[in-house]
C-alpha cells in the first residue's frame, strides 16, 4: 500500500539559483509576479553587501528572505527524485538504489523533496501547505497505463511559524504480479492549495526474475 512521509527541516540556500531557473517565464509578470522578483533581487544584494562585510547574521537573513520570494515565484517541482532502498526517517536521509532492477517481492520505493508549494499565511501568523499525491506504473513496451491511484493525502502541515522550505515525500508501493519486463513509475504531486500547480516525475524500473 502506498503512504507519503513529510518532514519539514531547514532549506538549502543552494536551491535560490535553481529556483529561479524554474520560475522563469517567456511572457510579461504580474504585478504580484514582478514585486516577488523586486524582493528577490533586493534581499540578495543586501545579503552580498553584508557578507562582504563579515555580517553572517544579516546575510543569512536576508537569504531566506530571498528564498521565500523566489519560492512564491517558482512552479511546483520535485528534487532528488529517486528509487531508494528503505524508508527515510528524515529529509535527505536517503541511499539511492543502484540499478533500475527490482525482483517480483521487492517493494518500489520512492523519494522526493517538493519545493514550490503554496505555503498560506494564515491570521495568526502561522503557514500551512497541502499536497495531494498520485501515481501511476505503466508498461514501457506497450506504452499502456496498467494501474495506479489517485488523491493520496493530502499530506499537509499546519501551525508552523518558520517558512517550510524542505519537506520529504516517500511512497512505497507493491508490485507484485507484475510480469518481467520495462515499466515506468510516473507520480504526480498536486498543489492543494492551488492546484493549477502540479508537478510530475517519470522513473523507469525493470523487474526481473529471481
Amino acid at each position: 500500500m502506498p503512504f507519503f512521509k513529510y518532514l519539514p527541516a531547514l532549506f538549502l540556500a543552494a536551491f535560490l539559483l535553481q529556483a529561479v531557473t524554474a520560475g522563469s517565464q517567456s511572457g510579461p509578470y504580474s504585478s504580484d509576479q514582478a514585486s516577488n522578483i523586486t524582493e528577490a533581487m533586493a534581499a540578495l544584494d543586501k545579503a552580498k553587501a553584508a557578507f562582504s562585510v563579515g555580517d553572517t547574521k544579516t546575510a543569512l537573513e536576508a537569504v531566506w528572505a530571498a528564498q521565500e520570494a523566489i519560492w512564491i515565484q517558482a512552479p511546483l517541482g520535485m528534487r532528488n527524485a529517486a528509487f531508494v532502498t528503505e524508508q527515510p526517517e528524515n529529509f535527505g536521509t536517503y541511499t539511492p538504489k543502484t540499478g533500475q532492477d527490482f525482483k517480483e517481492f521487492e517493494p518500489l520505493i520512492f523519494y522526493c523533496e517538493p519545493v514550490g508549494y503554496t505555503q498560506r499565511k494564515e491570521a495568526d501568523g502561522t503557514y500551512s501547505y497541502s499536497i495531494l499525491g498520485a501515481f501511476s506504473i505503466i508498461d514501457t513496451d506497450k506504452n499502456q497505463t496498467l494501474g495506479g491511484q489517485e488523491n493520496l493525502g493530502p499530506y499537509e502541515m499546519h501551525g508552523y511559524r518558520t517558512f517550510s522550505t524542505e519537506t520529504m515525500l516517500a511512497m512505497t508501493i507493491g508490485i507484485q504480479g507484475l510480469p518481467v519486463g520495462s515499466y515506468t513509475l510516473r507520480v504526480t504531486l498536486t498543489d492543494n492549495l492551488n492546484q493549477s500547480k502540479t508537478a510530475v516525475v517519470d522513473k523507469p524500473f525493470r523487474l526481473v526474475g529471481e
